[in-house]
């Protein structure tokens, strides 16, 4: 009954890795950015990523399930991962050069994350938990970071200075009205 002993140190210390190893697994999940490149079978998805642990051929069903449909492959410096639409195969480490630096969806990421971000509740502790500054290198979204960071005191004060707007309607939207009986 030794490992549902939470105050033992060795199972503390065991409990600690498994959850590093998870959030790991997390974060392969969320920052690993798909770029494409012509190949002769067809377009095929490569993404570059630099886990903490050994966790790559792990994740592997992850992604197959979140993109059968795409031919792609994921480099890490330990292993690699490679569907073809058919089967997984795990191949050896490969290096950031094994993937293009630059995507035509480099400007998405960043536009969806300065869309995000909330210069009203920014929390930089948080952020840098949930990004950890490790991965920035490899994500093209945090090389405008610093400057939202930056200029997140002045946004600031630009949002409550503004006058309120109007909610837009989404087109086609039916409004019921509910009578107060019905609550």
């Amino acid at each position: 009954q030794l490992l549902d002993d939470a105050a033992d140190p060795d199972i503390a210390k065991l409990n600690a890795l498994a959850k590093a190893v998870r959030r790991d697994e997390h974060k392969m999940h969320a920052f690993a950015r798909f770029r494409e490149v012509d190949t002769a079978e067809g377009p095929r998805w490569v993404a570059w990523f630099e886990p903490q642990h050994h966790i790559t051929a792990a994740t592997a069903d992850f992604f197959v399930r979140r993109f059968t449909g795409m031919r792609w492959s994921i480099f890490t410096p330990e292993a690699s991962i490679h569907w073809d639409g058919e089967a997984v195969r795990i191949g050896e480490g490969g290096q950031r050069s094994d993937v293009p630096r630059e995507d035509a969806r480099d400007g998405d990421w960043r536009a969806y994350y300065e869309s995000m971000f909330n210069p009203a509740r920014l929390k930089i502790a948080a952020m840098t938990r949930e990004m950890p500054k490790h991965y920035w290198r490899n994500l093209p979204e945090a090389e405008r970071i610093h400057d939202l960071i930056k200029s997140a005191s002045l946004r600031s004060e630009e949002m409550v200075a503004a006058a309120p707007t109007v909610p837009r309607k989404r087109a086609g939207a039916a409004h019921a009205k509910i009578a107060p009986e019905d609550l």
